[in-house]
């Protein structure tokens, strides 16, 4: 379209992301309850939190995952079971990822993730990606959704410049005549 607009300009890594958010990541142990996941979920306003096996990341515990175990198993209270028997296997992306390079990590399934081989069966794909430090610890949660609230940012300053770039072109061709 116009000279001189960068359409391939650069998405944000997910350390600009994190940085934004400054939020800390809601995380629970695999022993705790579901109704304690639940209760910390609806506290933080949040629709997703951390659960860990010691100091390892062993998935998430989501609105969803909640809903898919009470569903599995009717006779359960939500006392008696643990986020561990409902914990999605979640894809692991560093700070320096950049966004479609975490959507497609969400899209290629939670085969490979962490804690798959802890997981319950998730009713569909995964819907968060755990943003980890270099040292392994997970600083940030995003979700599907903040990923897509990205990307339409991003084509949103894409547009914004293009139209910047044609009013100058229009105005120097304005003042030059």
């Amino acid at each position: 379209m116009s000279a001189g607009v960068d359409l391939d300009r650069p998405f944000r890594t997910m350390r600009r992301l994190v940085a934004l958010r400054a939020a800390a990541v809601p995380t629970l142990p695999a022993d705790a309850s579901l109704a304690e996941a639940a209760r910390l979920l609806g506290r933080r306003g949040v629709t997703a939190a951390a659960v860990t096996r010691g100091d390892a990341l062993a998935g998430v515990v989501s609105h969803r995952s909640i809903a898919a175990a009470a569903a599995r198993l009717p006779e359960a209270t939500p006392q008696s079971l643990t986020t561990g028997a409902c914990t999605e296997a979640v894809p692991v992306v560093g700070l320096d990822t950049a966004v479609p390079e975490a959507l497609a990590q969400l899209a290629s399934g939670a085969a490979d993730h962490i804690g798959s081989e802890h997981a319950a069966p998730a009713p569909a794909a995964p819907d968060h990606v755990a943003v980890v430090d270099p040292e392994g610890r997970v600083v940030d949660l995003l979700s599907r959704a903040d990923l897509l609230a990205e990307l339409v940012w991003h084509q949103g300053e894409v547009i914004r410049e293009m139209r910047l770039q044609e009013r100058l072109m229009h105005l120097q061709g304005v003042y030059s005549c």
